[in-house]
Protein backbone atom coordinates (compact mmCIF):
# COMPACT_ATOMS: atom_id res chain seq x y z
CA UNK A 1 0.00 0.00 0.00
CA UNK A 2 2.88 2.36 0.79
CA UNK A 3 4.38 1.84 -2.70
CA UNK A 4 1.04 2.57 -4.36
CA UNK A 5 0.69 5.84 -2.45
CA UNK A 6 4.22 6.85 -3.46
CA UNK A 7 3.49 6.49 -7.18
CA UNK A 8 0.14 8.27 -7.00
CA UNK A 9 1.40 11.16 -4.90
CA UNK A 10 2.16 14.49 -6.56
CA UNK A 11 5.91 13.79 -6.50
CA UNK A 12 5.32 10.34 -7.94
CA UNK A 13 3.29 11.75 -10.82
CA UNK A 14 5.97 14.34 -11.57
CA UNK A 15 8.71 11.70 -11.43
CA UNK A 16 6.69 9.45 -13.74
CA UNK A 17 6.12 12.32 -16.17
CA UNK A 18 9.86 13.07 -16.16
CA UNK A 19 10.76 9.47 -16.93
CA UNK A 20 8.24 9.32 -19.77
CA UNK A 21 9.23 12.71 -21.24
CA UNK A 22 12.94 11.93 -21.00
CA UNK A 23 12.35 8.58 -22.70
CA UNK A 24 10.27 10.19 -25.44
CA UNK A 25 12.94 12.90 -25.89
CA UNK A 26 15.70 10.33 -26.31
CA UNK A 27 13.57 8.18 -28.62
CA UNK A 28 12.74 11.20 -30.81
CA UNK A 29 16.39 12.34 -30.88
CA UNK A 30 17.32 8.87 -32.16
CA UNK A 31 14.53 9.15 -34.74
CA UNK A 32 15.87 12.51 -35.94
CA UNK A 33 19.37 11.01 -36.07
CA UNK A 34 17.97 8.23 -38.26
CA UNK A 35 16.39 10.73 -40.66
CA UNK A 36 19.72 12.57 -40.85
CA UNK A 37 21.63 9.35 -41.46
CA UNK A 38 19.64 8.69 -44.65
CA UNK A 39 21.60 9.36 -47.82
CA UNK A 40 20.45 12.12 -50.15
CA UNK A 41 18.80 9.51 -52.40
CA UNK A 42 16.95 7.86 -49.51
CA UNK A 43 15.87 11.19 -48.06
CA UNK A 44 14.67 12.49 -51.43
CA UNK A 45 12.78 9.28 -52.11
CA UNK A 46 10.90 9.61 -48.82
CA UNK A 47 10.03 13.30 -49.25
CA UNK A 48 9.25 12.84 -52.96
CA UNK A 49 6.50 10.33 -52.11
CA UNK A 50 4.89 12.86 -49.78
CA UNK A 51 5.39 15.66 -52.31
CA UNK A 52 3.78 13.60 -55.08
CA UNK A 53 0.64 13.07 -52.99
CA UNK A 54 0.40 16.76 -52.10
CA UNK A 55 1.02 17.89 -55.69
CA UNK A 56 -1.75 15.66 -57.05
CA UNK A 57 -4.07 16.89 -54.29
CA UNK A 58 -3.30 20.56 -55.02
CA UNK A 59 -3.40 20.10 -58.79
CA UNK A 60 -5.69 17.16 -59.71
CA UNK A 61 -4.79 17.70 -63.38
CA UNK A 62 -1.05 17.43 -62.59
CA UNK A 63 -0.40 14.61 -65.06
CA UNK A 64 -1.78 16.72 -67.92
CA UNK A 65 0.49 19.70 -67.20
CA UNK A 66 3.55 20.34 -69.32
CA UNK A 67 6.73 18.69 -68.08
CA UNK A 68 8.18 22.10 -67.29
CA UNK A 69 5.11 23.11 -65.22
CA UNK A 70 5.08 19.71 -63.44
CA UNK A 71 8.72 20.12 -62.50
CA UNK A 72 8.22 23.70 -61.33
CA UNK A 73 5.23 22.79 -59.15
CA UNK A 74 6.92 19.65 -57.81
CA UNK A 75 10.07 21.57 -56.83
CA UNK A 76 8.11 24.29 -55.03
CA UNK A 77 6.04 21.79 -53.08
CA UNK A 78 9.08 19.60 -52.39
CA UNK A 79 10.93 22.51 -50.80
CA UNK A 80 7.96 23.24 -48.52
CA UNK A 81 7.57 19.55 -47.63
CA UNK A 82 11.24 19.18 -46.69
CA UNK A 83 11.36 22.36 -44.61
CA UNK A 84 8.03 21.57 -42.94
CA UNK A 85 9.51 18.19 -42.06
CA UNK A 86 12.39 19.93 -40.29
CA UNK A 87 10.02 22.27 -38.47
CA UNK A 88 7.72 19.42 -37.45
CA UNK A 89 10.35 17.01 -36.20
CA UNK A 90 11.90 19.69 -34.00
CA UNK A 91 8.49 20.87 -32.78
CA UNK A 92 7.88 17.33 -31.52
CA UNK A 93 11.29 17.33 -29.84
CA UNK A 94 10.48 20.74 -28.34
CA UNK A 95 7.30 19.36 -26.78
CA UNK A 96 9.16 16.45 -25.20
CA UNK A 97 12.25 18.35 -24.00
CA UNK A 98 10.28 21.41 -22.94
CA UNK A 99 7.77 19.25 -21.09
CA UNK A 100 10.61 17.50 -19.30
CA UNK A 101 12.28 20.74 -18.22
CA UNK A 102 9.00 22.32 -17.14
CA UNK A 103 8.59 19.58 -14.50
CA UNK A 104 11.52 21.04 -12.55
CA UNK A 105 10.76 23.90 -10.21
CA UNK A 106 14.43 24.34 -9.25
CA UNK A 107 15.35 25.64 -12.69
CA UNK A 108 13.48 28.84 -11.92
CA UNK A 109 11.03 30.88 -13.85
CA UNK A 110 9.37 29.73 -17.06
CA UNK A 111 11.48 32.10 -19.14
CA UNK A 112 14.67 30.39 -17.94
CA UNK A 113 13.17 27.00 -18.72
CA UNK A 114 12.24 28.14 -22.22
CA UNK A 115 15.74 29.52 -22.78
CA UNK A 116 17.39 26.32 -21.51
CA UNK A 117 15.07 24.24 -23.66
CA UNK A 118 15.61 26.38 -26.75
CA UNK A 119 19.37 26.35 -26.18
CA UNK A 120 19.25 22.58 -26.12
CA UNK A 121 17.14 22.57 -29.30
CA UNK A 122 19.57 24.82 -31.13
CA UNK A 123 22.54 22.74 -29.98
CA UNK A 124 20.88 19.52 -31.13
CA UNK A 125 19.95 21.11 -34.48
CA UNK A 126 23.57 22.15 -35.01
CA UNK A 127 24.89 18.67 -34.18
CA UNK A 128 22.23 17.19 -36.48
CA UNK A 129 23.38 19.35 -39.37
CA UNK A 130 27.04 18.55 -38.68
CA UNK A 131 26.09 14.86 -38.71
CA UNK A 132 24.49 15.34 -42.14
CA UNK A 133 27.83 16.64 -43.40
CA UNK A 134 29.19 13.10 -43.03
CA UNK A 135 26.31 11.45 -44.93
CA UNK A 136 26.60 10.68 -48.65
CA UNK A 137 25.06 13.47 -50.74
CA UNK A 138 23.95 15.55 -47.75
CA UNK A 139 25.40 18.79 -46.42
CA UNK A 140 24.85 20.95 -43.36
CA UNK A 141 22.57 23.95 -43.89
CA UNK A 142 22.43 26.98 -41.59
CA UNK A 143 18.88 27.59 -42.85
CA UNK A 144 17.87 24.17 -41.53
CA UNK A 145 19.29 24.95 -38.09
CA UNK A 146 17.15 28.12 -38.08
CA UNK A 147 14.04 26.23 -39.20
CA UNK A 148 14.66 23.50 -36.61
CA UNK A 149 15.11 26.12 -33.89
CA UNK A 150 11.89 27.88 -34.87
CA UNK A 151 9.99 24.57 -34.78
CA UNK A 152 11.39 23.83 -31.34
CA UNK A 153 10.51 27.33 -30.08
CA UNK A 154 6.98 27.23 -31.51
CA UNK A 155 6.35 23.99 -29.62
CA UNK A 156 7.66 25.54 -26.40
CA UNK A 157 5.47 28.62 -26.82
CA UNK A 158 2.46 26.44 -27.59
CA UNK A 159 3.12 24.43 -24.44
CA UNK A 160 3.46 27.58 -22.34
CA UNK A 161 0.20 28.88 -23.82
CA UNK A 162 -1.58 25.63 -22.92
CA UNK A 163 -0.16 25.60 -19.39
CA UNK A 164 -1.01 29.27 -18.83
CA UNK A 165 -4.54 28.78 -20.14
CA UNK A 166 -5.01 25.73 -17.93
CA UNK A 167 -3.74 27.61 -14.87
CA UNK A 168 -5.99 30.59 -15.57
CA UNK A 169 -9.03 28.32 -15.96
CA UNK A 170 -8.16 26.45 -12.77
CA UNK A 171 -7.70 29.73 -10.86
CA UNK A 172 -11.05 31.00 -12.16
CA UNK A 173 -12.84 27.83 -11.12
CA UNK A 174 -11.18 27.95 -7.68
CA UNK A 175 -12.20 31.61 -7.27
CA UNK A 176 -15.73 30.73 -8.31
CA UNK A 177 -15.85 27.91 -5.76
CA UNK A 178 -14.70 30.28 -2.99
CA UNK A 179 -17.34 32.92 -3.76
CA UNK A 180 -20.25 30.46 -3.56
Amino acid sequence: MQLKNKWFSEKGKIYGARVILLGLSLWWMITIFGFSAATATESSSFSDKITQRIVTFIEPDYSNLSTERQEELFNKVSFVVRKTGHLGEYAILGLFVGGFLLTFSVIGQQIKRILYSEGFGILYAITDEVHQGFVDGRSPQVRDVLIDSVGFLLALLFMILLISTHQMMRNKSQQGAHTE
